[in-house]
């Protein structure tokens, strides 16, 4: 029997099943699952995770937009390592802030034979990032011929979602036959982009009863309103739907994305070439080109709005940018008094474009001498990214073309050139390109990464050294590495020039290299031990090992106990520890000294806009507008933070364990059972904003700052002098919060993994069954600020986005030509409690049952139902080399459930759920080889 590599080892073995949980998805089981692309396949694991990894539907807002990232166990994309036929992947040029991780847009679907995931820590065998577990996708070879395939999927609900894709495979030779195999395969994929106006009737009506806000017009508008006056004057002509008295609002939804447009090509090609009767030649090229295309609300103006606040890394001030009232004697006002002004620069672009082009190049000679393995390759990878936004004003664009708005701080401190700057931007008219780009330039980076290797393994019997089992078979091998990262801003980010805009810079390389050694020794018949370890040298980190054990027990035939305990390590990558320096903003910031008073306000203001005026009225609006504003700026603000590198750190550290069976329960259906625990040390991160915000006395002067309170409420972004009196405030607002990476976190989870698969002939057709199931029993988050000195936050499995379990189970009956396959995907539900460290001032959880009631969420609403989808597949291949087949997504057209946290409450806009508005989802695909 042939023997063959399986992931988690690189010693070739008979048996499949190893000593440590591999989960093996086949090309057969790929296309049942109807998915379009692998970050789709991988999202379908139940191992696998989507709290807090992006993808290229979600990417805008992050520092990584156009790419997917895959994650294991809820320990993130950087403890998740991706390989490709068993090397690594290049690194998606563009970090999402410091995280580097592999883009998995880059590799075909069509081109995938099977993927191989470790379900628990690979350090000892593949170094660094094997954290959490190892996901290998190894592609087709020795395929002769041509294959089109070609798919289209929509959604049955609106007729919107339309993704296309298309594939040529083409292959010649017979290895065997010739002595070489030349495989190349392209595909295309186009992802049409949808607009939440155009599917907002289809949104689960519970949203828009929690939420006053939900589906409202804006009094943003365009030409631009003056509060008490209307409209300014301007050719535009109002849509009648959006006349609210004598002003004019805008439709904001027709600038929510729901999903933006994707454009991929991606394309491979694997030559193998026979040098001898045992030894090959071996060349694999990946290269892979994708556009993005990410549209944004356009930028609006409101005299009652907070200033833009953002930092200067290279003085570490806070800068600000205000909004003004317009002054009595403006050109635009007729009010007689200070006036508001309300604006939506709809010719400001608001845009971000990504266009990124990677590669990846491996050849190499692999064979056998007198019974050993050997294979040794070189390679080449990376990749280059363009990405540019438009619609964030430049802040000397804003005083060229709109005017000086004085202090930030006081919208009253303004002057009548506001808005009629000679040569500058009129509001409500047509204005020239000129203007448009010196107000809104475009802006971005430019990011490039670049790895060269030479690797090396040897593995064989050691026939000198036999034990009762057989001889002891070793692996060894080495891994030399090069690797660069260059991140660029545009000038007008690197002087810090665009209002609000968040800076990273780079310049980054280094040289590491590895050994490894693992050996099986097959103590008997039944019994194997198995050790491993390996060394990786990193600059500026001591020698780092990495060791493993394990066993594997055949009690009978049909019953296997096995059982691993390793550790792993992850390497402080370039962004982490190479001189580098970055702002942000951390979102949704809720400021425990400010934020009780807030939302008493924001609720005041709605409950007496609901006792007096019509709902959606120009007042009801208003009063409205204030309240989310009031919210927003402090329960949910975006706090400005600087953070910089840190050469000091230190590798995180990791111990994992599994223990678990395989069983042959008959000869058609087999079953495993794996418990499993990890717990992550050293975790190198910045602190929690929030979490420093909880503790904020016993902080380090300058960590976080604040701007003075000034009693009279003047230059308050929030409160007036009555309401600092009244809620007896004696804070000032959030400034900034300056952060270093540190090695100061940890984290620990456990659960079980199940699985069973079979298959038996029935009268009508051969019935096969495949389950997974995973039940995660505790996911924990050290804080650094616990108690003080430190502790283990709460367990956080049943919480906000860690369900504790995840299910799938694919039935499918063969009959003749037609194979018909049911799915069903199961989450448990969540409370949206998330840490402890998420409350308010007086320690009330801000989403617990008291804390849902402040924002209009009822008890039952408190939490996230458990998911439940059904999906349908039917393929026909009744003619040679012809398959043709349709998929149902959700094929009883089920709404997910409802969830508010992530809605926001009575403040909610946009549900974040597509398939709330999706319903089912038609897949059309066929397949034809010549």
């Amino acid at each position: 029997m042939q023997r063959v590599e399986i992931t988690g080892s690189r010693i070739k073995r008979i048996d499949a099943e190893g000593a440590s949980p591999v989960d093996v998805i086949r090309r057969e089981d790929i296309v049942k699952t109807g998915v379009t692309s692998v970050r789709e396949l991988l999202d379908t694991l139940t191992v696998t995770s989507t709290n807090g990894s992006i993808n290229d539907v979600n990417g805008s807002g992050t520092f990584s937009p156009g790419a997917s990232q895959a994650s294991l166990r809820n320990l993130g994309a950087q403890s998740t390592l991706l390989l490709l036929n068993g090397r690594r992947l290049a690194m998606y040029p563009l970090p999402n802030f410091q995280e580097t991780f592999s883009n998995l847009d880059t590799l075909p679907l069509e081109a995938v034979d099977r993927v191989e995931i470790l379900k628990v820590g690979g350090s000892a065998v593949y170094g660094s990032d094997a954290i959490a577990g190892v996901i290998n996708i190894i592609t087709r070879n020795s395929f002769q011929g041509v294959q089109v395939d070609a798919s289209t999927q929509h959604s049955l609900k609106t007729g919107l979602f339309l993704e296309r894709a298309a594939s040529l495979t083409f292959g010649i030779g017979d290895y065997d036959a010739d002595g070489y195999n030349l495989l190349v395969n392209t595909e295309v994929f186009r992802r049409e982009p949808v607009m939440w106006n155009r599917v907002l009737s289809k949104v689960n009506p519970t949203y828009a009863a929690v939420s006053g806000s939900f589906g409202t017009p804006s009094s943003y508008g365009y030409p631009g309103n003056v509060i008490g006056q209307g409209a300014i004057p301007s050719d535009y002509q109002c849509p009648p739907n959006l006349v609210r008295g004598a002003n004019c609002y805008y439709d904001r939804y027709s600038r929510f994305e729901a999903v933006p447009l994707s454009e991929r090509e991606n394309s491979m090609f694997n030559f193998t070439k026979k040098l001898s009767a045992e030894d090959q030649l071996y060349v694999e090229g990946l290269f892979s080109k994708i556009r993005a295309e990410y549209q944004s609300p356009y930028l609006t103006y409101g005299s009652n709005n907070s200033p833009t606040t953002w930092l200067d890394y290279r003085t570490g001030a806070t800068k600000h940018l205000g909004n003004d009232f317009l002054t009595p004697d403006n050109p635009l006002n007729h009010t007689g008094d200070f006036a508001e002004f309300r604006y939506r620069f709809v010719d400001s672009g608001g845009y971000e474009h990504t266009d990124t082009e990677q590669f990846r190049l491996v050849g190499g000679i692999k064979g056998a001498v007198k019974g050993w393995d050997y294979d040794t390759g070189i390679g080449a990878m990376g990749g280059n990214t363009k990405d540019r936004s438009r619609g964030l004003f430049s802040e000397s664009g804003f005083r060229t073309m709109i005017g000086d708005p004085g202090d930030a701080f006081d919208p009253y401190d303004a002057s009548a050139s506001m808005w009629n700057m000679p040569g500058g931007y009129r509001p409500g008219q047509k204005n020239s390109q000129q203007v448009i780009d010196t107000l809104f330039p475009e802006y971005g980076f430019d990011a490039s990464t670049r790895q060269y290797f030479w690797d090396g393994k040897l593995s064989g019997p050691i026939d000198a050294v036999t034990l009762p089992g057989g001889p002891i078979s070793i692996a060894t091998g080495f891994e030399l590495r090069h690797e660069n990262m260059v991140l660029s801003p545009t000038n007008n980010v690197a002087t810090q020039d665009v209002v609000g805009f968040a800076f990273s810079e780079s310049d980054a390389a280094r040289n590491f290299g590895a050994v490894f050694v693992e050996a099986d020794l097959p103590v008997t018949k039944r019994l194997d031990f198995g050790i491993a370890g390996r060394i990786d040298k990193f600059p500026n980190i001591g020698a780092h090992f990495s060791p493993r054990a394990n066993f594997k027990l055949k009690a009978t035939d049909d019953l296997l106990f096995r059982g691993t305990i390793e550790t792993g390590f992850r390497a402080p990558n370039l962004q982490e520890s190479s001189p580098s320096t970055k702002t942000a903003f951390q979102p949704g910031v809720s400021d425990p000294k400010r934020c009780p008073a807030a939302t008493d306000i924001a609720n005041g203001y709605r409950a007496y806009a609901d006792a007096n005026f019509p709902r959606g009225s120009d007042d009801w609006n208003l009063y409205y507008a204030f309240a989310d504003q009031i919210y927003s700026q402090e329960c949910a603000n975006s706090i400005p933070i600087v953070v910089y590198n840190n050469p000091n750190l230190k590798p995180e550290t990791s111990r994992s364990m599994s223990l678990g069976s395989a069983f042959q329960v008959t000869r058609h259906w087999a079953a495993a059972l794996d418990w499993w625990r990890i717990e992550r040390k050293n975790e190198i991160n910045i602190k929690s904003v929030q979490d420093l915000l909880s503790a904020e006395s016993g902080q380090a002067p300058g960590v976080v700052n604040r701007d003075p309170l000034d009693p009279t409420g003047a230059t308050d972004p929030t409160f007036t002098a009555d309401d600092i009196a009244n809620y007896g405030i004696t804070a000032g607002p959030l400034a900034s919060v300056r952060l270093q990476y540190g090695n100061t976190f940890k984290t620990k989870t456990s659960g079980v993994d199940f699985d069973v698969h079979g298959d038996i002939p029935t009268p009508i057709g051969r019935w096969a069954i495949a389950s997974q199931a995973t039940y995660t029993a505790e996911y924990r988050a050290f804080s650094p600020t616990r108690y003080g000195t430190g502790g283990w936050g709460d367990n956080l499995a049943g919480r906000y986005g860690y369900p504790q379990w995840q299910l799938n189970v694919t039935n499918s009956l063969t009959t003749g030509p037609f194979t018909n396959t049911i799915r069903w995907v199961h989450q448990s539900g969540m409370k949206l409690q998330g840490d402890f460290n998420e409350v308010d001032s007086l320690g009330v959880p801000i989403w617990g049952v008291d804390g849902c009631a402040t924002v209009g969420v009822n008890a039952d609403q408190c939490s996230v139902g458990s998911y439940n989808r059904w999906d349908y597949d039917l393929s026909w291949d009744g003619v040679k080399g012809l398959t043709i087949g349709a998929h149902v997504f959700n094929v009883l057209g089920k709404r997910p459930p409802v969830d508010m946290r992530a809605f926001g409450g009575n403040s909610g806009i946009i549900p974040s759920n597509l398939e709330d508005v999706q319903g089912r989802m038609l897949k059309i695909y066929a397949s034809y080889k010549f």
